[in-house]
């Protein structure tokens, strides 16, 4: 390969990868690979992509003009390409892979919890105050984690959404009701699930997202309290388009 050709297909490259990154953007779905709080960062690289896409173009045909003018001097020199591979690589996984968020193929791959020991205690405290039915999955397990006192929040409706996860440990007619929390990326992210009392929870898919209504109650599980929602009314939903919590 000619230095010349070499440039141009590193220059196509950088050029790809930034519009891939740029249509997850528009798209929606670059949330289910990093945390949202990175986007403006991955506009920053898509912009940077770009500029050394067009320089390392213009660099490569400088260098082929300079030969040209110098009698073809190195007309016949070769570089390998197998650098090009690392460009190459993580942009065909990303196109070929087709894109989704995790679901409960990663969940039984990576196990879950039920408590929010993953979560650091320094995080917000604002859930205490929230509206009973605004708390998502991850509000409630910080309560019965954190809450030493948890008679106020016995009986309080809740309303969370989640996909719908079958564990062969829990007795008939129970289910959970699960979300991945993601800090960083979805390489970090780790599943929550909230059991639900349901009597037609066998009839409800696996990895359907439910909109759960019911009375929050308390349930002991390997001297743990965690919380159990007596559900009223399940309705499936569509997924949500962020469909991670973050700490």
């Amino acid at each position: 390969m000619t230095p010349r050709m070499y440039r141009s297909f590193q220059a196509l490259l950088l050029m790809a990868l930034s519009l891939f990154l740029g249509l997850k953007i528009i798209n929606g779905t670059l949330s289910w690979y990093i945390n949202q709080r990175f986007a403006p960062l991955t506009f920053l690289g898509i912009v940077l992509l770009s500029i050394m896409a067009q320089a390392i173009y213009r660099q490569g045909k400088k260098d082929a003009d300079h030969d040209h003018e110098h009698d073809h001097e190195h007309e016949h020199s070769h570089v390998s390409g197998g650098n090009l591979a690392f460009l190459l690589i993580p942009l065909a996984i990303g196109v070929l892979i087709p894109a989704r968020p995790l679901d409960s193929t990663a969940l039984s791959t990576r196990g879950f919890t039920t408590s929010s020991a993953l979560v650091s205690s320094g995080s917000s405290t604002t859930f205490f105050e929230t509206d009973a039915e605004q708390r998502t999955i991850l509000d409630w397990i910080k309560i019965f984690n954190y809450e030493s006192d948890l008679a106020p929040y016995l009986g309080q409706q809740a309303a969370v959404i989640g996909f719908v996860y079958h564990d062969k440990t829990l007795p008939e007619g129970q289910f959970y009701v699960s979300r991945f929390v993601v800090s960083c990326c979805a390489a970090d992210g780790f599943a929550l699930a909230m059991a639900v009392e349901w009597p037609e929870a066998a009839s409800l898919e696996q990895d359907a997202w439910v909109l759960v209504r019911g009375p929050v109650n308390s349930l002991k599980t390997d001297e743990r309290t965690i919380p159990i929602i007596r559900a009223e009314s399940i309705e499936i939903v569509p997924a949500p388009d962020q469909p991670y919590l973050y700490p």
